[in-house]
């Protein structure tokens, strides 16, 4: 297929270059956090993602564990982390690859024993006991199958989130109190 490098194509041909040259230009570092504000409480909160303004995602928390079921809850934002990773991954190796993909639908679904994280067995996991990737596509017409078969095999292989679900990563969980204010002299002095 002939057609002119896109514009994705010419970046990462630049990074590629750059990244051959100097690896420890390829290591990114992704930092979310919760944050408070006036909607938090006990079945609410928000998470942002540093260096993106006006950028939060509010949730709540399963009716099956006391929540109220009225936003997405973090297995929620776990399943639709993957779900977008491997849309994105599936379109730029697409591109890549020059086929044109008429429709693409990621969805996924899991399951979880919510028993678990209300510490009533201690056999079951807090966790998603699965997680089913569901990829529906429809490339061009014309598309050589073998081309679209490969397309999936890369892209099962390169996705981000598929990867660190399947294959874990170190973890580490650290709990710093946060000091109360100091009083003011004012109003110490008020006492």
């Amino acid at each position: 297929m002939n057609r002119t490098r896109s514009a994705l194509t010419a970046r990462q041909q630049d990074l590629r270059a750059d990244y051959g040259r100097n690896p420890a230009d390829a290591v990114t570092t992704k930092r979310v956090r919760s944050v408070q504000t006036a909607s938090t409480d006990a079945v609410h909160g928000t998470v942002t993602a540093d260096g993106f303004a006006n950028n939060a995602w509010n949730y709540g928390i399963d009716a099956k564990v006391g929540g109220l079921d009225d936003l997405p809850n973090p297995g929620h934002l776990l399943c639709a982390a993957l779900a977008a990773c491997m849309d994105s991954t599936i379109r730029m190796l697409a591109e890549r690859l020059g086929v044109i993909i008429e429709e693409l639908e990621v969805e996924i679904v899991g399951d979880v024993d919510v028993r678990g994280c209300m510490a009533m067995e201690p056999s079951i996991r807090p966790g998603f006991r699965s997680l089913a990737c569901n990829v529906r596509c429809r490339p061009d017409a014309g598309t050589d199958p073998k081309t679209v078969a490969l397309l999936f095999d890369h892209a099962e292989r390169l996705c981000v989130t598929l990867d660190t679900l399947r294959n874990g990563v170190p973890i580490t969980v650290s709990a710093d109190p946060i000091p109360s204010p100091v009083p003011s002299l004012s109003a110490a002095s008020k006492t």
